[in-house]
């Protein structure tokens, strides 16, 4: 099925900018990693409960995220954007363990509820499953991505520490964004009805009465979500710690140079629009990606420091789609409950964000971290087993 031309209006751009912070504060997250562990001298394991924290705040939105937007109502998205920013505030103020692991989770409340609603409200304002625009947020969030260890990374360098450049700039654009009231859910978007007729069928002993059921597939894709979240992230919180601590890059150039893997993502997803085009069936897309995801792993695994890097790139490149394309899908399976199914997608993120980094982390204390980053791509291959096994089911 052709894809549509899109019309970005001043909301779809707004929207944008809101997955940008998202995607900036969740790669300085993982670029903060190690100088939390040797602030605080923690094993790797304990570290990875930052981002676990983060994931607590997603499978909440997940669990229960289409009651709130009922409540909050076309307030829901910039009180989403207000937590993600606080939660950052709260983790650059210091207060030990308990002050940041808080941040964390008030950062990952605010995260879960633009997950849910972004992609949502996006599928609302433009029709058809939205690849195209979500791919165009998500490599919004990419770019900002790349910032984010940049701007880390040269604080560090300059001794000026990791506080200010890890806060100050999504502070800056939320604030922007919530106080100019861009950031809204669009008026055709029925957050209300759907979580409405969600609380109407609790009351009524039907908790899915108006809404629909999950389908098949739409369970399938929830799965295949888990799978391409878990390789993401893990390479978002440990690609820094790993070409520090195995490639041997000092503190401030692995930092800077683990923006290889999201600079590899943005390039891929700033593409979304024609590679989605030409490629006609979504698994052929997803298997391909998968398989280019797999070789810049094998580089990056393999081979030495610079070119090692390469491979971080093409690792990003290949891992660019399998979010924003299969989130497309698994809203267009689900079609009749738009809050929902997101927040659905919402919670399948916490559970890869909460589970997969932090066996890599406890991997590494056990064995070696060059030996637990292979987490990743044997995410991979099992993504890429379930896209092939689909498309010769379907000939």
């Amino acid at each position: 099925m052709p894809v549509q031309a899109i019309r970005r209006t001043s909301g779809t751009l707004a929207l944008y900018g809101a997955f940008g912070c998202l995607g900036y504060l969740l790669t300085g997250l993982g670029a903060i990693l190690p100088e939390l562990r040797e602030e605080r001298g923690l094993p790797r394991a304990e570290a990875a409960l930052y981002p676990s924290a983060f994931a607590l705040g997603l499978v909440i939105v997940g669990l229960a995220g289409h009651r709130a937007a009922a409540r909050l109502g076309r307030a829901a998205l910039p009180a989403s954007l207000a937590a993600l920013a606080g939660g950052a505030a709260l983790m650059a103020a210091g207060g030990g363990r308990l002050g940041a692991g808080l941040g964390a989770l008030v950062l990952g409340l605010g995260g879960a509820g633009l997950v849910q609603l972004v992609p949502a409200a996006l599928r609302s304002a433009h029709g058809g499953d939205a690849s195209v625009p979500i791919g165009e947020a998500n490599a919004v969030a990419s770019t900002a991505s790349i910032v984010s260890p940049l701007l880390i990374g040269a604080a560090l360098a300059h001794g000026l520490g990791w506080r200010l450049s890890f806060a100050l700039p999504p502070l800056a654009v939320a604030a922007a964004l919530i106080l100019t009231r861009l950031v809204v859910l669009p008026a055709t978007m029925d957050a209300g009805g759907d979580a409405g007729g969600d609380a109407g069928g609790d009351a009524g002993g039907d908790a899915e009465r108006g809404t629909g059921r999950a389908s098949a597939a739409f369970v399938s894709r929830w799965c295949d979500l888990v799978l391409a979240v878990g390789v993401e992230f893990c390479m978002v919180f440990w690609a820094a710690d790993f070409l520090r601590t195995v490639k041997g890059f000092g503190s401030g150039s692995a930092t800077t140079l683990s923006a290889a893997f999201v600079l590899g993502m943005a390039a891929g997803r700033a593409v979304a629009a024609p590679i989605v085009r030409a490629a006609g069936r979504p698994d052929r897309l997803l298997a391909a990606s998968a398989a280019v995801g797999l070789a810049g792993f094998a580089v990056l695994w393999a081979a030495p420091a610079p070119v090692a890097v390469g491979g971080l790139l093409v690792a990003g490149l290949g891992v660019a789609l399998l979010y924003p394309v299969i989130l497309g899908r698994a809203l267009a399976a689900w079609p009749d409950a738009p809050v929902r199914a997101a927040a659905r997608c919402a919670l399948a993120s916490g559970v890869a964000i909460g589970t997969a980094p932090l066996v890599l982390g406890t991997l590494a204390d056990l064995t070696t971290l060059r030996a637990a980053v292979l987490v990743a791509p044997a995410l991979l291959l099992v993504l890429l087993a379930r896209c092939a096994r689909r498309l010769s089911a379907t000939g």
